[in-house]
């Protein structure tokens, strides 16, 4: 994903916000921002570093534009870890295409969920929203803003 190095401030930052959690993601490519956005949605209930690339999943998302995708994006994550216990690792490959509308390609490798191997932060996240929702091009690197609803 990036060899490539600028001036993004993080991966990923938490900010305040009621019964919910603003989560930040960075990158200095549009899919390492979605990358991180993943990883940082995972985060919030348990701990990405310990989950081992052992499962591959491959996910094809379509959406006119790149609020519905990230939406979309994170929502199918959401429903990996709710419906099948898959835990995501920190080993995304994420593809970004356009015409015309968006398709977002990405290949997650991880494995099923263990409170005893991979923790529990005490968050579930229930739900993905579009309330504050925004991506943006901030000089030489990506921002996506997004709210989830624990």
């Amino acid at each position: 994903m990036g060899n490539v190095a600028c001036a993004k401030p993080a991966d990923y930052k938490y900010g305040e916000h009621t019964a919910d959690v603003l989560i930040e993601a960075y990158g200095c490519t549009l899919e390492e921002a979605f990358r991180n956005a993943a990883i940082a949605y995972a985060d919030l209930t348990y701990y990405t570093e310990r989950v081992e690339p052992r499962l591959v999943k491959s996910l094809d998302i379509e959406y006119d534009d790149l609020e519905g995708l990230l939406f979309k994006w994170i929502d199918e994550l959401l429903y990996l870890f709710d419906a099948e216990k898959f835990a995501i690792s920190r080993k995304i490959e994420v593809k970004i295409e356009q015409d015309g509308g968006y398709r977002l390609r990405a290949i997650i490798y991880g494995e099923t969920y263990d409170i005893n191997k991979h923790g529990f932060t005490g968050l579930i996240v229930k739900a993905m929203t579009f309330h504050m929702l925004e991506i943006a091009k901030v000089g030489d690197y990506w921002k996506l803003q997004f709210v989830v609803d624990i």
